[in-house]
Parts: C-alpha cells; sequence; structure tokens
C-alpha cells in the first residue's frame, strides 16, 4: 500500500498562480474583445488558453486548501480571481446575447414561406427565379 504525498505548498507556486491570475485576467480582456467584434475563429485557441490556466490554478487552489491557514499571498490572487469571475460572466452575457441573435435569426430564415412569390435577387444582382415562375415584372 502506497501513499502519496503531494508535495508542500512553495512561495513560488503563489508566485505562479498570481501570474495565471493575471495571464487569466487579460485572457478574458481579449476574450471580450473577440466576442464583441465578433472574430469567433479566433475563439476556441483562447478557451485552450483558458482551461490550462483554470487547470493550474486548481491544482494551486488544492494544495492551499489542505494548509491549516492560507497563505497572504493567496487572499490577494483570490481578489483578483473574483474580479476576473466578474469578467467572464461579461464575456457569458455578450455570448449568450450574440447566440440568441443567431437562433432568432435561424428561426425568421426557417419560417420564410418557400411557396412566396416574391422577386429575389441573385448574387450577381439579377433577378431570379424562385421555383421557375415567371417575374412580377413579366406578368
Amino acid at each position: 500500500m502506497s501513499t502519496e504525498l503531494k508535495p508542500a505548498l512553495q512561495p513560488s507556486d503563489l508566485d505562479a498562480a498570481q501570474l495565471q491570475v493575471q495571464a487569466l485576467d487579460a485572457l478574458l480582456q481579449a476574450e471580450y474583445e473577440v466576442l464583441r467584434n465578433r472574430e469567433f475563429e479566433r475563439l476556441e485557441p483562447l478557451q485552450a488558453e483558458k482551461v490550462t490556466l483554470l487547470t493550474a490554478l486548481q491544482a494551486t487552489a488544492t494544495q492551499v486548501a489542505a494548509l491549516d491557514e492560507p497563505p497572504e499571498a493567496w487572499s490577494r490572487i483570490v481578489a483578483t480571481l473574483d474580479a476576473s469571475r466578474d469578467a467572464f460572466r461579461r464575456n457569458e452575457a455578450l455570448l449568450s446575447r450574440q447566440v440568441e441573435v443567431v437562433r432568432q435569426t435561424l428561426r425568421a430564415l426557417q419560417s420564410a414561406d418557400p411557396t412566396a412569390t416574391v422577386d429575389l435577387y441573385d448574387r450577381l444582382g439579377q433577378m431570379s427565379r424562385r421555383g421557375g415562375r415567371r417575374l412580377y415584372s413579366e406578368a
């Protein structure tokens, strides 16, 4: 039976956590800009980096939880994380609004009457014929 000892929390771990929290804050600001500008292709790499930072911070938090009393530096890290939580919620609200706009647009497009006799233009700006029908101008 082997017991696995967890390494003790080192001051360097807290320094690294502080840097990770600062990186997370900067990443959340970048994520907001990406969402605001609707540059969704840039979103996935940011998500991967965010998961990496949060995983590392969780490991440090687990080490701190095992201590009798958390170090003072940890309270500063937690305060910064609280601000990051607010930025995360802001980004989540923006993303939710954008998803809802897309859903509403899709509903509007899907509920369009396919038998309507409205003249449409093709991508070259020419009148196109829907379903082989004659155009209003030809009637």
